[in-house]
């Protein structure tokens, strides 16, 4: 699995792949970020070591095709961010990501 430090926005997580489902690999992702953020806090790992950043924590949306209430408190619950059911259109994405990146949810063209 990847390790910080890392450089991505966000994370497209699809709930349903084969051999791990989009659940397992957001907790085993935020773990990871969790054990890298205690050694941070704790001074046992320097900021600089990590990429400059004292806080690890990749935004992961989910998309799925599951439209039902128990799959979005599933993937909030596994500590996912956001949610996207498929099919989807392009402002629907946009502004499911929008906070994420910081920009203007009301113009997919910006």
């Amino acid at each position: 699995m990847l390790q910080p430090p890392h450089t991505f926005d966000a994370c497209f997580m699809d709930i349903q792949m084969p051999e791990m489902d989009g659940f397992e690999a957001t907790k085993l992702i935020r773990a990871a970020e969790n054990e890298i953020n205690d050694m941070i806090q704790t001074g046992e790992v320097s900021a600089e070591s990590y990429g400059n950043k004292a806080h690890w924590h990749v935004p992961i949306l989910a998309m799925t095709a599951d439209v039902i209430q128990a799959t979005f408190e599933g993937c909030m619950q596994c500590g996912m961010d956001g949610y996207v059911s498929k099919p989807f259109e392009e402002q629907q994405l946009y502004s499911a990501v929008a906070h994420f990146l910081e920009t203007d949810a009301t113009d997919p063209s910006s």
